[in-house]
């Protein structure tokens, strides 16, 4: 058992079990949001965990991680299929491709000032924001030139 993740459970008051364990290290390991389909199919590539995982587990785990704030759930792309990601407590935006569905992070927030002069133009108290930006990526732009 990752003695850190133990940690992080206990401190949450969340029951730690291999499942719940095994989710948490696997979506701290993805550099991007991940489906819950997508992180059925990679633990049970696992044989040992074949049998203790399924994806209804996954989404228990998932939503109790949600509830907890441990793990951020977002409904973007063109198929508005959740995605997870650890909350590491960082404010981020999203380059979403319209064509595959993968999402960048964007680092750094362009829309500091802009918050602050609507604010103050609005006396508006905001409390946060959400930029999604969508598009084609490079691979799926080389894939549709290809095609001609």
């Amino acid at each position: 058992m990752n003695q850190q993740v133990s940690e992080i459970f206990k401190i949450n008051k969340i029951k730690n079990t291999i499942q719940r364990q095994r989710v948490y290290e696997f979506i701290s390991s993805c550099k991007e949001p991940v489906t819950a389909d997508f992180i059925y199919i990679e633990l049970s590539k696992d044989k040992s965990y074949e049998d203790i995982i399924n994806l209804s587990t996954i989404y228990r785990i998932l939503e109790l991680f949600v509830k907890h704030n441990l793990v951020l759930k977002n409904s973007f792309g063109n198929d508005h299929r959740a995605t997870f990601e650890i909350n590491l407590r960082e404010h981020k935006h999203h380059l979403i491709c319209v064509e595959c569905n993968k999402i960048t992070a964007i680092k750094g927030c362009p829309l500091k000032t802009y918050e602050k002069d609507l604010s103050d133009s609005t006396h508006f108290q905001i409390l946060e924001h959400r930029l999604e930006i969508f598009g084609v990526c490079p691979n799926c732009q080389v894939a549709k030139n290809s095609h001609h």
